[in-house]
């Protein structure tokens, strides 16, 4: 199970503090209209001149990455559909402060497998402010169509790795989504996953940024020097940075082509052939458009980009430990369990 627990008591109450201390801390909602507050801001920079990026960022907008079938040839809600998005999420906080679990106000869909959506219960998640309500549709600006462009192929895939969601088969210990074993869910999603293990803290100094991850404390280290891309494949590619103005671009090749990251969807699982450029522009004090371009012949028939605010929390926010490792500790029974499924008797331990 892929699943989070504190190794600490005093850890897990460290990371309590911190989300009653976010929840209070930020705004509730917003319709992407910018305000006084937001015009009259300029962009500040850093003792050596680069622009400031720096502080923990999140992604709390109610955006699906795909464009729901319902909004099909619209890339805008109305203002209607824009109230009645803001009524939900503001009546789903509610649920959420009282209790509920994600799956019972809505959150997930449950449909793919007897695991997804019930993961977790309502403590493992910072749930404390509404969701922000923003008039984009999906995520995903270019194509128009707002989907992903896969290949024949990797949709085909995508269906599959679905229907076998949190089922398996296992044949080894491989198989497992590396998600699942704890290791990473991969680059693609990382400044804007879910609700849990969401928060990115960005550290700036002379000729480098670096990017923390808060799940799995996934960690980026991006040169801005002006150097070249080397020739190592690494698990999160080769990464280098540079200003475009006030925007901040990393462009990432050279992906390992050994992990499987299909814990949600294979559009975070790269191949040797996988391109990403990610642009973050700050937009205001507390605000930053975050473009991702992804290229991977291997997966997409075309490259394609998704435009994601994400929204810098209070200066109080700290990024604690974050401790996974069940899916590695219950890799015997896993296996057993399906050798087991299959008729066939578990190999004797040591």
């Amino acid at each position: 199970m892929h699943a989070r627990h504190p190794v600490l008591t005093l850890a897990l109450a460290a990371v309590v503090g911190a989300a009653i201390a976010t929840i209070g801390a930020q705004p509730g909602t917003t319709n992407a209209q910018p305000g006084p507050a937001a015009s009259s801001w300029r962009q500040t920079t850093t003792p050596w001149g680069d622009p400031d990026l720096q502080g923990v960022w999140r992604y709390e907008a109610a955006i699906p990455l795909e464009r729901p079938a319902r909004f099909e040839g619209r890339e805008l809600l109305t203002d209607e559909e824009l109230k009645e998005s803001q009524r939900i999420e503001d009546e789903q906080a509610t649920q959420r402060l009282a209790g509920a679990e994600g799956a019972a106000v809505g959150r997930r869909s449950i449909a793919e497998s007897p695991i997804r959506g019930n993961e977790y219960n309502s403590f493992w998640q910072d749930h404390g402010r509404p969701r922000q309500v923003h008039r984009q549709t999906s995520l995903i600006v270019d194509p128009k169509d707002g989907r992903l462009p896969y290949t024949r192929e990797a949709r085909t895939a995508e269906a599959r790795a679905s229907a076998r969601y949190g089922v398996g088969p296992y044949e080894s210990y491989l198989d497992p989504d590396t998600g699942e074993r704890c290791l990473t869910d991969g680059v693609t999603a990382l400044m804007w996953q879910g609700p849990n293990g969401g928060h990115n803290r960005i550290v700036q100094s002379p000729g480098y940024v670096t990017i923390l991850h808060e799940e799995y404390l996934d960690r980026r280290i991006i040169p801005t020097d002006g150097r070249s891309h080397g020739s190592i494949r690494q698990w999160f590619g080769d990464a280098v940075g540079k200003w475009e103005g006030s925007t901040f671009v990393v462009d990432t090749i050279n992906f390992i082509d050994r992990t499987n990251y299909e814990w949600a969807t294979i559009f975070t699982r790269p191949s040797e052939t996988l391109h990403i450029v990610e642009r973050f522009t700050r937009t205001g004090a507390d605000a930053m458009e975050y473009r991702i371009t992804v290229d991977d012949p291997a997966t997409f028939e075309k490259p394609w980009t998704a435009v994601i605010p994400i929204t810098r929390l209070s200066d109080e926010t700290q990024i604690y430990e974050y401790a996974c490792h069940e899916g590695n500790y219950a890799m015997t029974g896993i296996l057993g369990g399906a050798r087991v499924a299959e008729g066939r008797t578990p190999a004797a331990g040591p």
